[in-house]
């Protein structure tokens, strides 16, 4: 599969067998997971990650005297709260690929008017634990990442929380839930809070490193819709406010040439908005506490860059390769000089079924 852009450790794989495993509570679902009529595992760089398993629910076993419906009926087997550890791969591969660890939250059998009874059972990560549960707290003194760290404590759940500088006089956490509440912070200083592998991740964007996976369209690139807009798209932002010590004026402006995951690569927004309308457009922000000049430039960047993530997005599909996941970049090629380059994956979504194994994702460029 080296010819295929997807590198030369896949080429002793033929994609033919899709393979995968399923734990419950400690124990595989069932012996060579003949009951699993689907599986599907989604993450993103902004959602918690999830899980959707379809099952066969009923029971060749049963002698008319016992439970008729193996899952829905027994909660020794698939049960609401139950921990469950998806795997994912290819039965000719090195080794299955641990996809997600997460927590049983919702059954839905289905007894259709033809056909075998099935049951779905769906869930998510742990973050799902802190969602309506709002919490109120100011943070005194405390780095964002350092307020991830003690986040993640609450939850019980273990963190990689990349330093980010800044010492923060007072931040409020005023009725929100934590999830809502880091995704708030990481948003200012263009941050991102997933889950991978029971671990909370509070990390700067990787959108801008080197590609991991390269894919060539009518190859291992099935399909590829892109969009490119200039709505909301802006030349620069400015931060305004005043300072809440000093009662200064702190006054901070973002360019696109100077973010450098927009730098060197193409024609940004900025440039395509002045050939396409012939001026400039500034944003300027007045509603955000900010307590530093550092604090106001990291601000504005955060804003520049979330508006740039509209600029070029997409949607594709490949054949099932559980590495692409959301928050790598990937190379995209055969679309023509515009809509080729690399993009950041922002979702992804691994099916298995009677079809074989299919991975859809959702993608962005900030460039043309």
């Amino acid at each position: 599969m080296e010819e295929l852009g997807l590198g030369a450790d896949t080429r002793d794989t033929s994609f033919h067998v899709p393979g995968f495993r399923v734990t419950v509570g400690g124990k595989e679902l069932s012996k060579e997971n003949a009951d699993v009529v689907s599986l599907q595992f989604k993450d993103s760089i902004k959602d918690l990650s999830a899980f959707e398993i379809t099952l066969n629910n009923w029971d060749d076993s049963s002698d008319g005297g016992g439970a008729r419906f193996k899952y829905s009926d027994d909660d020794k087997l698939v049960a609401l709260g139950h921990n469950v550890e998806i795997e994912m791969g290819y039965h000719d591969a090195p080794a299955l690929v641990k996809m997600m660890v997460g927590q049983i939250t919702a059954m839905d059998p289905q007894f259709p008017a033809a056909g075998g009874p099935t049951i779905v059972v769906r869930g998510v990560d742990r973050l799902h634990y802190s969602r309506n549960a709002p919490q109120s707290e100011p943070w005194k003194g405390f780095k964002d990442s350092q307020i991830a760290e003690k986040i993640a404590v609450r939850l019980g759940m273990k963190v990689n929380a990349e330093d980010t500088k800044i010492s923060h006089a007072h931040v409020a956490q005023h009725n929100q839930d934590d999830v809502a509440f880091l995704h708030e912070r990481a948003k200012r200083i263009n941050y991102e809070v997933y889950v991978r592998d029971d671990v909370l991740q509070f990390v700067k964007t990787r959108e801008g490193q080197q590609p991991q996976l390269k894919f060539v369209w009518g190859k291992s690139l099935v399909s590829f819709t892109p969009s490119l807009t200039l709505a909301r798209q802006v030349s620069k932002v400015t931060v305004r406010a005043w300072h809440p010590k000093d009662g200064r004026l702190i006054e901070k402006t973002a360019e696109r040439g100077k973010l450098s995951e927009q730098a060197g690569k193409g024609k940004n927004a900025a440039q395509v908005l002045q050939e396409s309308l012939g001026g400039e457009k500034e944003e300027i922000i007045t509603n955000e506490h900010v307590s530093s000049d550092e604090e106001a430039e990291r601000l504005a960047a955060a804003v520049l860059a979330s508006r740039s993530y509209a600029f070029i997005t997409g949607q594709g599909q490949s054949i099932g390769l559980p590495a692409l996941r959301a928050g790598i970049n990937i190379e995209l090629s055969g679309l023509g000089r515009r809509f080729d380059g690399n993009y950041y994956v922002t979702d992804s979504s691994h099916r298995i079924d009677g079809g074989g194994y299919t991975t859809s994702f959702n993608v962005r460029k900030v460039y043309v």
